[in-house]
């Protein structure tokens, strides 16, 4: 170690680097939000929700563990709702006495389990204008006649948009359709494992913020003919390559998943966040169509283990044979004992 005027070079280093707070070691919460980041990098909504809470000044002066804490709590849900009652959190937890709007939705509505409710300062209001719960931006609700709370992430059939005002104007933090409104996920011919992995897809998909839905599931052989058709000998134009037999859709195992839109109906839109839901896709062990050379197909996703892509076609004997259940019990996801 070579020195200069008795001091070490390394000492030299150790002292410029910390005057210098590029060369600052990174505290936890500037590694967690990284981590955030990059996880969210395709969700442009979700980093801008980020944002929108690092640059808060109560979030600012939390102490560093706090600043951590309040991050976990935002990977649960990335989305502006989130964002906004943790703020609202962060003022609470430096001034007890204060009243945060950030933590309840000035206004919105909630469809749960058939029942539509208004949203008014975070209390639920039935058809008669009655107070019958409470909700927060946190996704979390209390219903009066229920003992346990519930979350607006936990049934992707639930209809939720939640509101705050900004200025004279309401504006959506949360806005989020029945994600399965035909039940095409409950059709018992869509393979159970495949049902169950696509809704932890769209769960995920729901906390980020972002508005999807099954768009169409299992397909009958005749279904898949006449779509082939569709384009060559009917009107419209080629969506597939597939005859009867040849897509993974005839044996119950893709589905296709699109965004909706703001007045609830299926939307291809370019705009959408179509990588980030194949990287949520690709995470629950599902195939990405986005993911693919030539034809590639973003709303489509798959899961036929220990087979391929191409290999549908193959199956045609075995479904002649056992039918759906002698698919999937070549795959080893077989539902019967």
């Amino acid at each position: 170690m070579d020195s200069v005027n008795g001091a070490s070079r390394s000492n030299e280093t150790q002292s410029a680097n910390a005057s210098d707070p590029a060369q600052a070691t990174p505290t936890a919460s500037e590694l967690r939000e990284d981590e955030l980041r990059e996880t969210l990098r395709e969700n442009p909504q979700a980093v801008a929700a980020l944002d929108r809470l690092v640059a808060d000044r109560n979030f600012a002066q939390l102490t560093d563990e706090q600043k951590v804490e309040s991050l976990n709590s935002f990977a649960a849900a990335p989305n502006a709702a989130t964002a906004s009652y943790l703020q609202g959190a962060a003022e609470l937890s430096l001034n007890p006495q204060a009243t945060p709007s950030g933590l309840t939705p000035d206004a919105g509505t909630l469809t749960l389990d058939g029942v539509t409710y208004g949203i008014e300062q975070g209390r639920l209001l039935d058809a008669q204008g009655r107070t019958v719960g409470t909700i927060r931006n946190d996704g979390s609700l209390q219903l009066a006649v229920e003992t346990a709370p519930r979350s607006v992430y936990g049934n992707i059939s639930t209809r939720v948009q939640l509101q705050e005002l900004d200025g004279t104007q309401m504006r959506n933090v949360l806005d989020l359709h029945a994600a399965d409104p035909r039940g095409r996920l409950d059709n018992p011919n869509l393979n159970q494992e495949v049902a169950n992995r696509v809704t932890a897809v769209i769960e995920q998909a729901r906390r980020e913020g972002m508005n999807m839905r099954v768009d169409t599931a299992y397909r009958s052989f005749p279904e898949q003919d006449a779509l082939y058709a569709q384009g060559r000998t009917a009107p419209g134009n080629r969506v597939t390559n597939a005859r009867g037999g040849q897509s993974w859709h005839n044996y119950g195992v893709a589905v296709d998943v699109v965004f909706n839109d703001a007045n609830g109906q299926p939307s291809w839109a370019e705009t959408n966040n179509w990588d980030r839901y194949g990287q949520i896709a690709v995470s629950q062990g599902l195939e990405w169509g986005g993911n693919w050379q030539g034809l590639v197909d973003r709303p489509h996703v798959e899961y036929h283990p220990g087979f391929d892509a191409g290999d549908a076609r193959h199956m045609q004997q075995s479904h002649r044979q056992g039918g759906l259940e002698a698919v999937w019990d070549r795959m080893g996801i077989g539902q019967q004992p």
